[in-house]
């Protein structure tokens, strides 16, 4: 039987792509930003939260930390490492950005990021079929009772 035929094999496949695809996303984003960190923070986040409820006191150190946050969830979820904690503390930051993208009103943005947002939720849950990861990344399979 062609291993690369198997429905298992797609799966993991399909999680895979997926999974590189998000990573993928945050990478670059993160590097974008990384590279004129200041020109970000002082330039694009101050300005375009200035007349929401949040302080600065909590937007400059969320907005010096995003691009690095980003860039690490990015490379950890190409190559597989800490797959489900990736995962989650990426949709935590998906939420994050979705909550400042409300109070800014941008309701595509919103959406788009929530799709984001449904395609982690989908890779955390179906985890068991995600098998292209580092050796040593995958967690162990659990044990059945009898």
């Amino acid at each position: 039987m062609n291993m690369l035929n198997t429905t298992a094999t797609g799966q993991s496949m399909g999680l895979a792509l997926v999974r590189w695809g998000l990573g993928l996303r945050l990478l670059v984003s993160g590097a974008a930003k990384v590279t004129d960190l200041g020109g970000f923070v002082n330039g694009y986040i101050l300005p375009a939260f200035a007349k929401t409820i949040l302080p600065d006191w909590m937007l400059i150190p969320y907005a010096y930390a995003l691009p690095i946050v980003e860039l690490l969830l990015g490379v950890l979820l190409i190559i597989g490492l800490f797959r489900a904690l990736t995962l989650f503390i990426s949709g935590l930051t998906f939420l994050s950005l979705a909550f400042g993208q409300m109070l800014l009103k941008q309701h595509a943005a919103v959406l788009d990021i929530l799709l984001y947002l449904g395609m982690t939720a989908a890779l955390l849950c179906l985890g068991d079929y995600d098998r292209w990861v580092l050796p040593g990344a995958k967690r162990p399979a659990a044990k059945k009772s009898a």
